[in-house]
């Protein structure tokens, strides 16, 4: 991402071979599984795994989206909105319900049939490549998705010809300037083979951001609005053992305390930036 030639092995986790980069911490797979690989993985996901756990959360991530606008408020603009990688769709339902006018872009048939009616036919199915021209957006939203995509300089440049001048883009994803990537190393729940190929630091997401011609950066911490008993179900495939010390200390826990959403610090950034 930049340039550096300063690079070596990270980790293995299962069969993806992790490297990280010694300037910008920058921590990548290599090589990345193909695109039809992970599409099925993500559909599979969607019917009995952890993105079946998502939908079946609307509440909460409902309430999710509705705290994250009130972190970005004062850096959007109303108008034309795109959620690339909306699933489905309940960042669109949040957004809508504040006038936006919105769009989505999703490639899991999956995601898109368990979206709300109203918002279902608002939802390309496809890629960021493949979205038809229908004009410039103020803001693009790419929450949990950068560290997904093979080429995340084509991606932001992409995000860029579909902004207006001046329009904002947002963007979540995980943090390897986090503590826990330093505690845990290989067992870090944010290397996901089938998922994140890349997983940048806040120096490599604003530099990439900058490099493809966005200015006004900014990149803070990005907080999850979720349960307890949810959080504990989301790691236990990613880390059982890490699960089951929080399953211990949960029995121990009122279940009301456990379902309460709560706004958590999970490991992640969120960078805003204009288009110039």
């Amino acid at each position: 991402m930049c340039l550096s030639e300063n690079v070596g092995a990270f980790c293995r986790k299962g069969p993806a071979h992790y490297f990280i980069c010694g300037a910008c911490a920058l921590i990548f797979q290599h090589p990345v599984p193909t695109e039809g690989a992970m599409r099925s993985w993500v559909d599979a996901e969607y019917t009995s795994g952890a993105y079946h756990d998502y939908v079946s959360a609307r509440a909460m991530k409902i309430r999710h989206f509705e705290d994250r606008f009130e972190a970005i408020g004062d850096r959007v603009r109303p108008g034309r909105l795109l959620d690339i990688g909306c699933s489905c769709g309940y960042f669109m339902e949040v957004a809508a319900s504040r006038g936006y006018d919105v769009r989505g872009v999703e490639f899991s048939r999956s995601a898109i049939a368990a979206a709300n009616p109203r918002i279902r036919s608002r939802i390309f199915e496809g890629t960021l490549e493949s979205l038809p021209a229908n004009g410039l957006f103020d803001v693009a939203s790419a929450f949990d998705l950068i560290e997904h995509v093979p080429s995340p300089k084509a991606f932001l440049r992409r995000c860029a010809g579909l902004l207006k001048p001046g329009g904002t883009i947002v963007i979540s994803t995980p943090d390897t300037g986090h503590f826990l990537r330093f505690l845990m190393r290989s067992r870090w729940p944010m290397l996901q083979p089938m998922q994140h190929l890349f997983l940048f630091s806040r120096r490599a997401l604003a530099a990439a951001l900058r490099a493809e011609g966005f200015t006004d950066v900014t990149v803070d911490t990005a907080y999850k609005t979720l349960s307890i008993d949810y959080l504990i179900n989301q790691i236990k495939p990613l880390n059982p053992r890490l699960s089951g010390v929080f399953e211990t200390l949960a029995r121990s826990v009122p279940a009301s305390v456990l379902r309460t959403y709560r706004r958590v610090n999970i490991g992640e950034i969120l960078a805003t930036a204009r288009r110039a």
